[in-house]
């Protein structure tokens, strides 16, 4: 998936947008690649955006070559024919999604780590059989017994949201889990959960 780049301006405008590294270098669109910022490369550094019609909106093609890094932009509207270092920018500088990269307080290993541990995570959801406040059958496929024993069991919805709960078995033919230390009551079907 390729995200754009976007802005919403004053229609009727030629604008583009400038790519900056956190690091502070600019994104040449000519060599595609980083480059230390140099005022005679401005023309290309600029990805244009396109006006949808006359409705103000603009949009551009985010750079696909650009992986792994969170960027800033900062949209220009053009002066004259070409790009260049004189032209004013339209809203100051936004911060787009990148190429499938997030990142947590700035730390783009803080993001990968978390998506690390989310592909862990296990959804599931309480089905019609064993209800108790310790014990309880899902709806989970597994065909291992005590796959997840020493995980742990937090509710997402219904009368046990945020509760947490040690898995001490899991019955597969069943699809029962069994936690340590009782819930404060009995979950209900449908009530939703996941398995960190």
């Amino acid at each position: 998936m390729q995200f754009p780049l976007e802005i919403a301006y004053s229609s009727g405008e030629s604008l583009y947008a400038i790519v900056h590294h956190p690091d502070g270098r600019v994104w040449n669109t000519a060599t595609q690649d980083w480059e230390a910022f140099n005022a005679g490369n401005w023309s290309n550094y600029a990805v244009l955006l396109t006006e949808q019609g006359a409705s103000g909106y603009y949009r551009g093609t985010y750079p696909t070559a650009i992986t792994d890094v969170l960027t800033s932009e900062a949209v220009f509207r053009k002066a004259g024919a070409d790009p260049a270092p004189g032209d004013a920018p339209s809203i100051g500088l936004g911060q787009s999604q990148g190429s499938s990269i997030g990142a947590i307080m700035g730390n783009m290993t803080a993001a990968v780590n978390m998506a690390a541990s989310l592909a862990g995570m296990i959804v599931g959801k309480v089905v019609a059989g064993t209800l108790a406040v310790n014990e309880f059958t899902t709806d989970l496929p597994d065909t291992v017994n005590d796959v997840y024993q020493g995980r742990i069991v937090i509710f997402t919805t219904g009368g046990l949201i945020r509760q947490v709960g040690n898995i001490i078995k899991f019955t597969a033919t069943t699809s029962k889990l069994k936690v340590a230390g009782p819930f404060t009551d009995e979950p209900s079907v449908g009530d939703e959960f996941v398995i960190i």
